[in-house]
């Protein structure tokens, strides 16, 4: 997992309107960081459902995986 992300230039607030980062103020970026964990959140629930029906409807030792 890299653990240099690059952050964007611009970041958009609750009404899609698009601010550079350096405008941004204290609770807007917790705001963002906010957002950012609840969609990693999501991805690893996604990729953990993944993971459950892999399990759950591939035979390995028939299909080889």
């Amino acid at each position: 997992m890299p653990t240099n992300a690059k952050l964007q230039d611009l970041y958009p607030n609750r009404s899609g309107i698009y601010t550079l980062l350096r405008k941004l103020t204290g609770a807007e970026i917790e705001d963002q960081i906010e957002a950012c964990r609840r969609l990693a959140q999501h991805h690893l629930d996604h990729a953990e459902a993944l993971i459950a029906y892999r399990d759950r409807v591939f035979d390995t030792s028939r299909h080889g995986r």
